[in-house]
């Protein structure tokens, strides 16, 4: 159990960024007021779910994150796919 973590990275504002990758990081960098909801979330999480969670939690941290991410879901659900890479030859849907 030496390894270092995975190194987690997202783009906030065309800045890419690196997030804390483990529970104990995500937390230390969680401002206060959110450690609790936090603690009581990534505690009662089913193993499977916690990668989404945590990186869910991670991105709070980077401030802009989560109001970036909620503005381009909101794009995809009205339609806009511009700037969107598809990964296979399927349609965007």
């Amino acid at each position: 159990m030496d390894e270092a973590p995975e190194r987690w990275t997202t783009t906030v504002h065309g800045r890419e960024v690196e997030l804390p990758s483990t529970i104990a990081d995500v937390r230390a960098a969680l401002a206060e007021e959110l450690r609790a909801a936090f603690d009581a979330e990534i505690g009662s999480t089913p193993g499977p779910d916690l990668p989404l969670r945590l990186a869910m939690w991670a991105l709070r941290t980077v401030p802009g994150a989560v109001e970036e991410m909620d503005d381009q879901v909101d794009r995809l659900r009205s339609g806009d796919y511009s700037g969107v890479t598809v990964l296979d030859d399927g349609e965007v849907a």
